[in-house]
C-alpha cells in the first residue's frame, strides 16, 4: 500500500485505515476484536481486549496488514473492523487481499457497515493492481455468508444451510 494514511470513505459510512499509534484506534480495535471472540461463531471468549491490545503490536509491526475501522455517520463510536493480509496468487500473477477477519458489533448489524468496509478493501485492492480477494467463513456464519455472496464472492453457492461444526468455506472475489 502507497499512502498508510489515506482515510477512503464509503458512503454513509466512515471507513479508515487504523492507526494503531493513535489510542482510540487502538482501543477500538481492542474492543471490537474482544466482542467478536465472544461471539458463538468465534468461540473464543477467553480473549479480552488486553489480548487484542497485544495483537495490536504484533500487526502494527508485521508487513502487509491493512486494518480498516468503521462507524456509521451518525455514531458515536467504531463499530467495525477489517482485517486483511496481503497476499500472492502464483497462478494469477498477482497480489491479493486475504480477509481474516469481518466483526461489526451486533447493533450495527444490517445497516451496510460490513459491506462498506468490503468494497473500500476491493477499491484499495483495484488501485494498487490486486487481483482478487479471498477470505475464509465458518458454514454456521449464515449472516457472512449472504454478505459475500451479495458482493460476488464465489464458491459459496450451493453450500449447505447446515452444516457440521468447524466447517469453513473460502471464497474469491476478482477484482
Amino acid at each position: 500500500m502507497s499512502d498508510p494514511t489515506a482515510q477512503p470513505q464509503a458512503g454513509e459510512h466512515d471507513v479508515w485505515i487504523c492507526d494503531f499509534a493513535d489510542p482510540d484506534d487502538r482501543a477500538a480495535f481492542a474492543r471490537l476484536m474482544a466482542e467478536f471472540a465472544a461471539e458463538p461463531v468465534s468461540g473464543s471468549p477467553h480473549l479480552d481486549a488486553a489480548h487484542f491490545g497485544r495483537v495490536a503490536d504484533d500487526l502494527a509491526r508485521r508487513a502487509g496488514t491493512l486494518v480498516l475501522l468503521a462507524a456509521r455517520a451518525e455514531s458515536e463510536e467504531t463499530e467495525g473492523v477489517l482485517i486483511a493480509f496481503e497476499g500472492y496468487s502464483s497462478f494469477g500473477r498477482t497480489q491479493l487481499f486475504n480477509v481474516h477477519d469481518v466483526h461489526v458489533a451486533p447493533a450495527a448489524r444490517g445497516k451496510g457497515l460490513g459491506t462498506a468496509m468490503l468494497e473500500v478493501l476491493a477499491d484499495l485492492g483495484r488501485e494498487h493492481g490486486f487481483g482478487k480477494i479471498t477470505l475464509e467463513v465458518a458454514a454456521s456464519n449464515g449472516g457472512a455468508i449472504r454478505l459475500y455472496r451479495r458482493l460476488g464472492y464465489t464458491g459459496l453457492d450451493g453450500v449447505a444451510a447446515t452444516a457440521p461444526a468447524g466447517v469453513t468455506y473460502f471464497a474469491t472475489r476478482k477484482l
